[in-house]
């Protein structure tokens, strides 16, 4: 029962305890709660109740008694570090057992060896126990014998046998009522899932544990390391270092297992190591050698030395003893046939390199190199990096080059099996270093050309595939609507002056977390690694008048790789680090000249962005052109304002996270007569007074069939201006586009304005807002049904529909977005550093998240969002963006206009009110955007205000 409902047998042997039981019965009481302590609770009281047990079963005369009870009390002594007495307790125990008894001891000294890492002795014991308890027909501890040997056949590599086995105990357990072990099983899946490289599928079974263990109430420190493997492996390095540090404050807390806590500390030191700090990795690994070493648990000391080594390289250097030292730990790893073994060799490898040992290092990496031929993504990348190393070593460009490509071939296969864009982009860090060596090899060898190829080979790819839609999973979508009124709630708290409860906030962030949680748990769906880029497709689109500035950075230093004209061609800039500085500085101007009387500080600006300018762009500067301008920087340059740069302040400038996403939204065709939806959120400042003058603007006479009578959208491409760099892609030009544009071609009324009978634009009404005043397309439009998903009863093609007060709603929001022309979105934006994913816009009812925005079918063609921050991003991965801009762009999206700063409200209505005038006159966003900022005044609140806004994309 203490496996099956843990509470109910603690409570149910203390009331054996206390009926003045037998000897015997009372050595069955004592051993159940001594198992419970020692899996759930403290390891001191559970030896307490275990010698207890133990010496009540000999009083009792029972040779089975006590040989159970010793089992149990040697694997307490072992979780407790006391390995030298658990094993004896062990030998008594087989040697009082007999049958099956002696079976049930076999399994736990099996069990017992695993926590060990003495694998061949787990295996040997199991293989004695398992036809025993089959033949008494032992359901439970079959089931149980199966799913140890499963995990130690994981343990050594061998996934097929693993599942074979998993598969079988799962069978027996359907017959049980072993909530505990169900659970366990479970969770034993979930490794399985993990060491297959399905990471998905790994994280689902493994929250599908945590719950059924939530619901016995039980402890979960194996469940926490092995949730740690799997987000290390996802690239969630951060999360798991503190999931980790939380487990073992829990464990010192009910003075938990000596070994648990040691295992703990070894995935803590990992993480550490993968996030960046490597003084806590080392302290942390540190300490989990001494332990491991004091419970005589080899093979995890030799793991734990592996980390201990890669944390003193890292905030060290490294030495010959540091090569000698990864070259023994190597060496035993093989020896027990772990599959960290060529992790331990290509470290050895790269000391050796580091300090110019050729021969010592091509020995080590040639190990190494053997597994990029087999086994799961992640050991096939260690082989590629080995092998890459090797090929610089002996000078071969052409050797890194294809090393690197076979490496990011694989990792390309495995970031496809990641639903979540957040996996897509974190799982690229693992492919940072051979995107490295590869880029300086292209440099070597290739020139411009080839290092522009590299450059863009792992950069921004999650924008070079179509997301996987999240499922239309009812428990995600209720998470969603409860953060969404549970963040309101706080907002009204925090906009009355107060602070929201606690209780509220606690919520608020279990919804987050559950909300992430399902998300990750998609799998991917699209083939391959997505659009591959083509620098001669590039040149072309691009023609003679467009310049793409692509900065690369290689060893700390900017690299410009100008294209145009047929020809890419090289410059070289400034330190990354400096250029970074200088964005910071520029960053906090445009914070203080967002509000008045910062006047002084202008002049401060135009220098810093000369600054910039030489640190940035060097002396391609001069080589710009005359024409459109695409600049496509790196992740941690994503805060740049580029309006700002000299070189690039007067002219039509887009901004792309690489050229391949920007090939791609030039290659986005916008939808035919598409509809405008106008959209002002709550709390505004300047009260979002552009839209009711926009509104008024776009509104004509209307009809149900959406037939031409009126404006048509600027969202499509219906005028004669050019998108940012290069011709607008034309729509095509069917019946639908040929009704929208009127029988002249143009979409303008016979006046040629566009605006109605009475030359205002506005509705019989005078307001532009429709029949009912509401700004709805349709009187009544509650007729659609809010609880639709997206896209579902979205406004007719062609209208224009305006969205706030209450019917700024997100389900209302998301409905008129999904696959409209042209969105303007008026309203409070907040950008989420620790989860960029949460980034939002307010609506009426609470955050509009990115995850909300990732349910639609097409995002609108064009999108404007006139506020704070919603240019901003999370740089992750080897070179990746996360937010609510590189969210949109996968989706249909080939153009936004956003902001990278904190903007000055009402001063950003005259460049919204600009910027639209240019979209009705035919131009794309970035010719618009820069005729806006052209338009407004120049004082400085102004200026800084159309610096802070950029065009990303191509429409």
């Amino acid at each position: 029962m203490v496996f099956a409902a843990p509470g109910e047998a603690l409570t149910r042997a203390e009331e054996v305890l206390g009926a003045d039981p037998s000897p015997l019965h009372a050595s069955v009481a004592h051993q159940v709660i001594g198992i419970w302590q020692r899996d759930f609770g403290d390891t001191r009281r559970a030896l307490a109740h275990l010698r207890r047990a133990r010496d009540l079963a000999a009083r009792a005369d029972s040779a089975e008694r006590e040989a159970d009870v010793l089992a149990t009390l040697g694997v307490a002594l072992v979780h407790a570090g006391r390995t030298r007495e658990g094993l004896a307790a062990f030998e008594r125990g087989v040697a009082r057992g007999s049958g099956h008894t002696r079976a049930r001891v076999l399994f736990r000294r099996a069990y017992v060896w695993w926590v060990l890492g003495r694998h061949g002795e787990a295996l040997e014991d199991v293989r004695r126990a398992i036809p025993v308890l089959r033949q008494a027909d032992d359901v439970i501890w079959t089931a149980r014998a199966l799913t140890l040997r499963a995990t130690v056949h994981l343990a050594q590599g061998s996934v097929e046998r693993a599942d074979a086995d998993f598969t079988a105990a799962e069978a027996l357990w359907d017959t049980t009522g072993q909530e505990h072990d169900k659970a366990d099983a479970v969770e034993s899946r979930g490794l399985a899932a993990f060491r297959a490289g399905d990471v998905p599928a790994a994280l689902r079974l493994l929250d599908e544990a945590e719950e059924r263990y939530a619901k016995l109430g039980t402890p979960t420190f194996m469940l926490t390391i092995r949730r740690c493997e799997v987000l290390m492996a996802a690239g969630l390095a951060t999360e798991a270092l503190a999931e980790a540090d939380a487990a073992l404050a829990t464990l010192d807390g009910i003075g938990g297992q000596s070994t648990r806590r040691a295992e703990l500390l070894l995935v803590a030191a990992r993480a550490a190591r993968l996030a960046g700090e490597p003084q806590t990795s080392l302290a942390r690994a540190a300490v989990a050698v001494r332990l491991f070493a004091g419970q005589r648990r080899t093979w995890y000391e030799t793991h734990a030395r592996l980390v201990l080594i890669e944390a003193r390289v890292a905030t060290g250097g490294g030495s010959g003893r540091l090569v000698a030292d990864a070259a023994a730990v190597a060496e035993r790893l093989a020896a027990f046939g772990a599959p960290a073994a060529p992790e331990a060799s290509l470290l050895a490898g790269r000391i050796a390199l580091g300090l110019g040992w050729t021969a010592d290092a091509e020995r080590h990496l040639a190990v190494a190199a053997r597994s990029r031929h087999s086994g799961p993504p992640l050991a096939r990348m260690t082989g590629w990096a080995a092998q890459a190393l090797r090929a610089r070593a002996a000078g071969s460009a052409r050797g890194v080059l294809e090393a690197g490509r076979r490496g990011l071939d694989v990792l390309d296969d495995h970031r496809m099996t990641l639903g979540a864009s957040e996996l897509r982009a974190r799982a690229t860090a693992q492919g940072a270093e051979l995107a490295a060596l590869a880029q300086r090899a292209s440099l070597v060898s290739g020139g411009p050309r080839r290092l522009l190829d590299w450059s863009e080979r792992w950069r921004a790819t999650v924008l070079s595939a179509p997301p996987t839609r999240p499922p239309a999973d009812p428990v995600l979508l209720t998470a969603m609507t409860a953060f969404r009124e549970l963040a309101s709630r706080a907002e009204e708290a925090r906009t009355d002056g107060g602070r929201p409860a606690l209780a509220l906030e606690r919520e608020q962030r279990r919804l987050e977390r559950e909300i992430r949680s399902r998300t990750l748990h998609m799998r991917g769906e699209a083939p391959g690694g997505g659009d591959r880029f083509d620098v001669g497709r590039l040149l072309r689109r691009l023609g003679d008048d467009v310049r793409l500035v692509e900065l690369a950075v290689l060893d700390g230093r900017v690299h410009v790789l100008l294209c145009g004209q047929g020809r890419v061609r090289r410059f070289e800039a400034g330190l990354l680090a400096e250029a970074e500085v200088e964005a910071e500085h520029v960053q906090a101007g445009l914070r203080r000249l967002a509000h008045p009387g910062a006047e002084a500080r202008l002049p401060l600006m135009e220098a810093a962005g000369a600054r910039l300018e030489r640190l940035l762009l060097g002396p391609a500067a001069a080589h710009l052109g005359p024409g459109p301008v695409v600049v496509v920087p790196p992740g941690r340059l994503h805060r740049v304002p580029w309006a700002l740069l000299p070189a690039l302040r007067e002219r039509v400038l887009s901004v792309s996270p690489s050229a391949n996403s920007w090939l791609r939204a030039r290659d986005t065709a916008p939808p035919p007569g598409g509809r405008l939806v106008l959209v002002r959120g709550p709390g505004l400042a300047s009260g979002g007074a552009e839209v009711p003058e926009l509104a008024d603007r776009y509104a004509g006479p209307r009809t149900a069939a959406g037939d031409g009578a009126g404006t048509p959208s600027p969202g499509g491409a219906t005028g004669t201006g050019e998108p940012s760099g290069a011709p607008r892609v034309s729509p095509p030009v069917d019946g639908a586009e040929s009704a929208r544009r009127g029988p002249d071609g143009t979409g303008r009324g016979p006046d040629g304005t566009g605006r109605g009978p009475d030359g205002t634009g506005r509705g019989p009404d005078g307001t532009g807002r429709g029949p009912d005043g509401t700004g709805r397309e349709w009187p009544g439009d509650e007729r659609r049904g809010l609880a639709d998903g997206p896209g579902a009863g979205a406004a007719p093609r062609g209208g224009t529909v305006v969205l706030e007060g209450d019917a700024a709603r997100v389900p209302r929001v998301l409905r008129e977005l999904d696959g409209a022309a042209l969105a303007h979105i008026a309203a409070h934006g907040t950008f989420r550093a620790d989860s960029p994913l949460f980034s939002s816009l307010r609506m009426a009812d609470g955050p509009l998240i990115v995850h909300d925005f990732e349910r639609l079918d097409r995002s609108p063609y064009r999108i404007i969002l006139p506020c704070c921050d919603t240019a901003r991003f999370a740089s992750v991965g080897a070179d990746e963006l996360l937010g609510l801009v590189t969210a949109l762009l996968p989706l249909g999206t080939a153009g936004v206009v956003a902001c990278t700063a904190p903007v000055n409200d009402a001063a950003a209505v005259p460049l919204m009110l600009a910027l639209h005038k240019g979209l009705e006159a035919g131009l794309s966003l970035a010719e618009a955007l820069r005729d806006a900022r052209a338009s407004l005044p120049d004082d400085a609140v102004h200026q800084a205000t159309g610096w802070a806004f950029s065009a990303f994309g191509a429409a």
